[in-house]
Formats: C-alpha cells, sequence, structure tokens
C-alpha cells in the first residue's frame, strides 16, 4: 500500500546490536550507537552503498545513547562503561569524557543551544554538565534514587523530563542556579556563573504508566498551545498522554500488543510515533483528524 513506508536504506557495519540512532539538526547525517562499544557516523544521501564516515572509539562497553548537539559538529554519548564522551564528528576524536556515573548511563541530550549536556543513568542520578568545560552544574535525583531510563531537556531549556524505573516521569527544574553564598542568579547567566553542582527541584511528577524492567521513552508534544503533554511509552502496551501542566493522563493510546518503549512526537505537527516490543513489532504513528491523510502514516508493520 502506499500509505505504508518501505524500506529505502540499510546501513551496514556495526556486529553488535544497535541500541540508538539519532539525526542531525542540520545535516543528512545519522549516527548509531552499539554494543560492539563504538559509534558510528552515516551520510545517509550515500545509503547501503557507502561504508560508515567515522567510527568513534572509546567506550569499553555497550555504547547505549546518542545525540547531535543543535550546530552538529558533536556527537554525546552515554555508556554502559558508566562514562559521558564527547566526540568531534569531523575527525572522529573523543575531545572530552566525563566520569558521570556509578552505573550505566542510560541517557544523554543536549539543550537547545548545545550549551549544556544532560545525563540519566542506573545509578539513580540526573547531571547536567557544561559542554565547553566539563563542569557537573547539578546532581539531581528522585527519592530512593530509582534507575533512570530516559532524559530529554524540555523545548525551552529550562527543565528535563526524567522517566524512572518506578512508574514515575519527573520534570526538573534545571534553570535557577545558586552561587556560593546562596545568591539567586538570572537562568539566562547562570552558565557564566560558578555554582554548587547541587540541587534542583521537581516541578512536576506524572504517574499513570507502567515502568519497572525497561527504558522506556518519553518526550514533549508542544506543537498546538491548546494541547501540550508529556508523552510516554508503557510497559501495559499503551502510550501515555499527560497534561503537561495539570499532570493528569488526557488519553491512553491502545494499539500495541506488547510493551512500548520507543515514542517520539513531531516538532511541527499534532503526530506521534511509537514502537512495540518483540511481540509486538509496530510502529503506529497517531494524530488529530484535522491532518491531511496524505502527510501521515497510520501504521507500519515491520517485517519478522
Amino acid at each position: 500500500s502506499s500509505t505504508l513506508l518501505q524500506p529505502k536504506l540499510t546501513l551496514v557495519g556495526h556486529y553488535r546490536g544497535i541500541n540508538d540512532v539519532a539525526f542531525s539538526p542540520t545535516a543528512a547525517y545519522l549516527a548509531t550507537a552499539s554494543d560492539d562499544k563504538t559509534l558510528r557516523l552515516w551520510d545517509v544521501s550515500r545509503g547501503s552503498s557507502g561504508d560508515a564516515l567515522v567510527e568513534f572509539r572509546g567506550h569499553s562497553n555497550f555504547v547505549f545513547s546518542c545525540k547531535f548537539n543543535p550546530q552538529s559538529n558533536l556527537l554525546v554519548s552515554g555508556s554502559f562503561d558508566e562514562t559521558v564522551k564527547l566526540w568531534d564528528i569531523r575527525c572522529g576524536e573523543c575531545v572530552s569524557t566525563l566520569p558521570a556515573h556509578s552505573d550505566p548511563v542510560t541517557g544523554v541530550d543536549f539543550n537547545r543551544d548545545g550549551t549544556c549536556i544532560v545525563s540519566g543513568s542506573q545509578d539513580g542520578l540526573i547531571r547536567v554538565w557544561d559542554t565547553a568545560t566539563g563542569e557537573c552544574l547539578k546532581t539531581v535525583y528522585a527519592e530512593g534514587n530509582p534507575p533512570v531510563g530516559c532524559v530529554r531537556f524540555s523545548p525551552n531549556g529550562k527543565y528535563v523530563l526524567a522517566g524512572t524505573l518506578d512508574s514515575k516521569l519527573r520534570l526538573w527544574n534545571v534553570a535557577g542556579r545558586y552561587g556560593k553564598t546562596g545568591e539567586s542568579t538570572s537562568a539566562f547567566n547562570y552558565l557564566n556563573t560558578r555554582v554548587t553542582p547541587t540541587g534542583g527541584k521537581c516541578s512536576k511528577t506524572y504517574a499513570g504508566h507502567e515502568n519497572r524492567r525497561f527504558c522506556a521513552f518519553a518526550t514533549f508534544s508542544s506543537v498546538n498551545p491548546l494541547r501540550q503533554y508529556v508523552v510516554s511509552g508503557s510497559e501495559d502496551g499503551k502510550v501515555y498522554l499527560y497534561d503537561l501542566q495539570r499532570r493528569l493522563v488526557k488519553q491512553t493510546l491502545a494499539g500495541h500488543d506488547d510493551a512500548v518503549l520507543a515514542v517520539d512526537a513531531h516538532d511541527s505537527l499534532e503526530l506521534i510515533a511509537s514502537g512495540g516490543m518483540t511481540k509486538d513489532k509496530t510502529v503506529r504513528f497517531w494524530t488529530t483528524t484535522n491532518i491531511p491523510e496524505d502527510e501521515i502514516v497510520s501504521q507500519v508493520e515491520t517485517e519478522k
């Protein structure tokens, strides 16, 4: 059917499983993170006819997550070796290694201007780093230190959304800073002020989904100012839409036959994609009814 996505390109190079993929914001590149302890950079336009442009070696264990900075010249990775690494994509060199955590790093992300990195780990800690200096600007954690499965900066860069394996999502305010004497500093200049690396307020908590075994993703859907959601995967096979401000479950999207770990929201359409685990093997697209059908795809079933 013309409404189904079809495979177009195949990229071959890793010799173990791939844990994460990330498109670059400003160029036709794709980064992949693998259990073979490497990351690779691909030119999508070359497809299956080309090898990886760059191979990033340096991690000593599985590479679990990766993200480009907004300028597409740096790549950040999180690994089971408990470190966060920053890479120059032009030459493949590691420009910085952060001894970030005491357990596997499960999530990394850049803020909207690339000046900060957030990392989350199975040690229960969420840390914000200065990209340029590698300084830890803030460390936050939930009561009981539940393992962190995913982290994502909010679109305005002032908050971090973190999913933890206690079936909760928490929105942390990471913009307000305090200097050595406790004085408050502006959210606009706090990166230029020497600060203590602790503190941070949990602004909101979202509960209703099931997440205790796997690293389930969550994201923001904020295209429509009247319908701003936190979107979460769930081990009960549903996608949960939480009202961003009121924290209530506004809708559950049912259709998958297994746990839903992968979710994302389109940055210009009210469109959500979700992916089911082994017993389901489908990607589903969810949208409002007023988007023309030729702009969306309703469902893609992965070949068995």
